[in-house]
C-alpha cells in the first residue's frame, strides 16, 4: 500500500496536536519517532540492518530519557531569581520594621518580660567601625551596617549576653553564615565530655552565634570539643550554610557542620584576635586577663611595626585545648609528674606574644630582592602578617599633641580574610572568608596506578622452521 505526503504530513500533525495539548505523558509518540529517526539517520543511514534493528533502537530510546535541554541565559536566570510575590514584599517590610523598632516577634508576648534588658550588655557599635574597615577595603554598606548594630541588641535581649561584637562572615556553598561573637554569664551544665573545657574558658572562651539573615534569629552554636578542634587540623573543608548537614572528609570528622564550624572559629580567634602590645596583662592575685594600668596608645608610626601587635587568646595546644586535660583520681606527686611530662611534649608559648614572631607559611614563596652578583630573584617565606598603613599619613597639631587620621591595616596571611585595623586610639578586628587556613595540612591520599588494559590475543603465524617433509 502506497503512503502520500499527503498522509505522512496529516500523521505528523495529528501527532504534534496530542504532543502540544500540554498532556501528563512522559514520552509523546511524537518526540520517540523523532528521536529514533534521528539515531536510524545518524548511525544506520548507509547500512541495510536499519529495519531489522528499529526494535532495538526504539527499546534503546525509551531507555534512554535523558534530553539536553539548552542553559537559560543569565539575564533570564536573574530575572527568575528576582522575583518575589508581593507578600513575601510585605513580610520583608515587617521583618525591617520589627528589627529597626528592636521588637521581637520571635518571642511569644507572654515571654517577652523575661527578655534581658540590652543596656546591660556590652555591645559593639560596629556602624562606629566600618568607616573604618572601608579603608581596608571591607563594607556592607550603610543600610547593613545599621541592620548589623539592630540585630545584635535583638541578640543581646534574648540570650542575656554580657558582651557581643559583630565577628564576621562566613562563605558557604548555599548559604552564608553572620557570625556574632560574646560571653555568657551564666554557667553551662557539667559538659558529658570531661576534657572539654567549661565554658568563658580556654578554647570556650567566647560563645558563637550564627545566622543566614540579620531579620531573623540566631542560633547558638555548641561547645568546642578537642577532637572536634584535632580533627578540623586534618581536612580543608567548605561550609553548605546547613549547620545540620554531614561533613563528609578523609580523614572523617566526628561531628556535623555546626561543630566543624565552631571548631574553626575558635582555631581562627585564638590565632587572629590581636592588639597593641601592652595593653592586657595577667592579675598575679586571680590569675586573670585585666587592662594594663599604665598604658599609652601607640601612634600611626609605632603601629606600623608588628612588634607593636601581639596576640590576646592563649594558643590551642595539640591536644585540641589551651591547659592540658588534669585526669581525676590520681595524686599530687603523680599529677604533676604527668603535667609536666604533658608540657614537654605540647608545649604552650608565652601569653602575648608578638605577631611578628609568629612563623612563616610553610610551602609558600614570594618574591624578594635581586641578587646583583646573579641577576636573579630571591625567592622568600611569606609572613604570617602583613601591615600598612592607608589614608592621611600627614600628622596635625592638636594643642601640645599631634594627630593623624591614618589607618593601619593587620592582615593575616595564614587567614586570608583576617583583618584588624586600627585609627586614633581605636582598634577593631573583623574576618571575611571561606574559613580555609592557609599553609594547613591535608591528608590527600596516592591516587591507584591505573588498571592496564587485556592483552590481545596473538593469531595464527606460519611455522618458522617451515613444513616438516616427514610429516
Amino acid at each position: 500500500m502506497s503512503v502520500t505526503l499527503a498522509t505522512l504530513d496529516g500523521l505528523k500533525s495529528q501527532l504534534q496536536s496530542v504532543k502540544d495539548l500540554g498532556l501528563p505523558v512522559s514520552n509523546d509518540l511524537y518526540s520517540h519517532l523523532t528521536e529514533v529517526y534521528n539515531r536510524i539517520s545518524q548511525h544506520h543511514g548507509t547500512s541495510k540492518d536499519a529495519f531489522e534493528k528499529f526494535e532495538q533502537i526504539s527499546a534503546l530510546v525509551k531507555q534512554n530519557t535523558i534530553r539536553i535541554r539548552e542553559a537559560d541565559p543569565d539575564s533570564a536566570v536573574n530575572e527568575r531569581a528576582n522575583v518575589i510575590t508581593n507578600q513575601e514584599a510585605l513580610d520583608m517590610v515587617k521583618q525591617c520594621e520589627d528589627l529597626l523598632n528592636e521588637r521581637c516577634p520571635i518571642v511569644d508576648p507572654e515571654q517577652r518580660q523575661m527578655l534581658s534588658d540590652a543596656s546591660k550588655c556590652q555591645i559593639t557599635d560596629f556602624a562606629d567601625h566600618a568607616e573604618i574597615f572601608e579603608w581596608a577595603g571591607i563594607g556592607f554598606g550603610e543600610n547593613a551596617s545599621l541592620m548589623i548594630n539592630k540585630s545584635l541588641k535583638r541578640l543581646a535581649t534574648t540570650t542575656g549576653a554580657t558582651s557581643l561584637r559583630f565577628f564576621g562572615k562566613v562563605f558557604g556553598t548555599s548559604k552564608d553564615y553572620w557570625v556574632a561573637q560574646g560571653s555568657l554569664a551564666d554557667e553551662e551544665e557539667v559538659p558529658s565530655n570531661m576534657k572539654q573545657e567549661r565554658r568563658n574558658k580556654g578554647a570556650n572562651a567566647s560563645v558563637f552565634w550564627v545566622t543566614h539573615d540579620l531579620m531573623d534569629d540566631w542560633i547558638q552554636l555548641p561547645e568546642c570539643q578537642p577532637e572536634h578542634i584535632q580533627a578540623a587540623r586534618y581536612i580543608v573543608k567548605l561550609m553548605t550554610g546547613n549547620l545540620n548537614a554531614k561533613v563528609d572528609s578523609c580523614p572523617p570528622f566526628p561531628g556535623k557542620e555546626r561543630h566543624l564550624l565552631r571548631a574553626q572559629l575558635a582555631r581562627l580567634m585564638h590565632t587572629t584576635e590581636i592588639c597593641p602590645k601592652g595593653l592586657y596583662e595577667i592579675d598575679e592575685e586571680t590569675t586573670e586577663q585585666k587592662y594594663a594600668e599604665e598604658f599609652t596608645v601607640p601612634g600611626t608610626e609605632e603601629l606600623k611595626s608588628l612588634e607593636a601587635w601581639c596576640h590576646v587568646p592563649q594558643i590551642i595546644l595539640n591536644a585540641g585545648r589551651c591547659t592540658h586535660f588534669e585526669p581525676a583520681g590520681m595524686e599530687d606527686d603523680a599529677k604533676e609528674e604527668y603535667l609536666a611530662k604533658l608540657n614537654e611534649e605540647d608545649k604552650t608559648e608565652e601569653r602575648y606574644k608578638a605577631i611578628n614572631e609568629d612563623t612563616a607559611i610553610a610551602g609558600l614563596k614570594q618574591f624578594g630582592e635581586i641578587n646583583p652578583e646573579t641577576n636573579q630573584v630571591a625567592m622568600s617565606q611569606v609572613d604570617a602578617w602583613i601591615s600598612k598603613v592607608v589614608g592621611d599619613t600627614q600628622s596635625y597639631s592638636r594643642g601640645e599633641s599631634t594627630y593623624s587620621y591614618a589607618v593601619n591595616v593587620i592582615q593575616s596571611m595564614r587567614w586570608p580574610g583576617a583583618t584588624t585595623v586600627a585609627k586614633g586610639g581605636k582598634f577593631s578586628s573583623i574576618y571575611i572568608g571561606d574559613l580555609v587556613k592557609r599553609g594547613d595540612s591535608c591528608y590527600n591520599p596516592t591516587e591507584p596506578p591505573e588498571v592496564p588494559t587485556d592483552p590481545s590475543d596473538p593469531s595464527d603465524q606460519p611455522e618458522p622452521q617451515g613444513k616438516d617433509p616427514n610429516a
